[in-house]
């Protein structure tokens, strides 16, 4: 599987080391992103910016200033939900089971722990090849 399938395609299955490798990446990009730009603010000290009440952090002034971060958080998301589908494909179940987490709490917790810590099904399943090549 190439990077481009990895990260778009909701076909096939990922391992779990390749699913903690491309969160911490993210959260690195993230975290970068949000260090670089957050501090940029307009009449911080006041709260008041452009004639309306600015209630949001420094960070989120940028963001809403400049489009392009919307459209990457929107690819963001994209990546996310194909990563993770392709996780739970692993575990030999559809991708559907991503709407656990709309359970508070717990569908969060059951994702965390099925798709980050349990191993995937040994040997092919009905989504295709092992991610490990057994």
């Amino acid at each position: 599987m190439n990077l481009v399938q990895f990260l778009f395609s909701f076909q096939g299955r990922v391992r779990r080391l390749h699913l903690w490798l491309f969160f911490l990446v993210l959260s690195v990009l993230y975290g970068g992103i949000f260090w670089q730009f957050g501090h940029i603010h307009v009449d911080y000290g006041s709260g008041w910016a452009n004639g309306r009440h600015d209630w949001y952090g420094p960070g989120f002034w940028f963001i809403e200033h400049n489009p392009g971060f919307g459209l990457l958080g929107i690819v963001a998301i994209w990546m996310k939900l194909a990563v993770i589908v392709k996780r739970w494909h692993d575990r030999d179940k559809s991708g559907w089971w991503i709407l656990i987490t709309l359970i508070p709490f717990i569908g969060w917790l059951w994702q965390l722990i099925e798709c980050g810590f349990m191993d995937g099904t040994q040997g092919p399943n009905k989504y295709g090849p092992s991610p490990k090549g057994l």
